[in-house]
């Protein structure tokens, strides 16, 4: 299963996938699920769709998660697609963080700016609150 939140492609790049209505083909059918969220939206906004998705990710029960942590969600963010703030970034942390199973977490997106780094620490710290319980260990370098 794959679940995404981003900008909506209708306003913003790729503007040609990852609509809603997109949710898999075959027997994979709803086995994909987008949530596309209205152009600048912020970390209320961003917080809310991540319930739903958690939601999603409870019902289905998997045996891990993996996290393409998309830093491209920042207020500062070159882009500016979203306007997740440092802050949000750690409550998207502590939400993620809170997940019972397995999680890998792999940094795909974000562009230069003031608050990438912060971002991800924020991130980081965040996870780290309410996932105490789990090992947090770096990749191959």
């Amino acid at each position: 299963m794959t679940l995404s939140l981003h900008a909506d492609p209708g306003d913003f790049y790729p503007f040609y996938w990852g609509h809603a209505h997109e949710r898999g083909d075959g027997v994979g059918v709803g086995f994909n699920h987008n949530d596309p969220l209205p152009l600048g939206s912020g970390d209320t906004v961003f917080l809310t769709a991540l319930d739903r998705a958690l939601a999603v990710i409870d019902d289905f029960n998997p045996g891990a998660v993996v996290i393409a942590l998309g830093l491209d969600a920042s207020r500062d963010d070159p882009l500016g697609g979203l306007t997740v703030t440092p802050d949000g970034f750690a409550k998207i942390g502590e939400k993620i963080g809170a997940l019972t199973c397995p999680i890998v977490l792999e940094q795909e997106g974000g562009y230069v700016s003031a608050t990438l780094a912060e971002n991800l620490f924020q991130f980081i710290c965040g996870f780290r609150a309410t996932n105490k319980n789990k090992s947090l260990s770096e990749g191959p370098k």
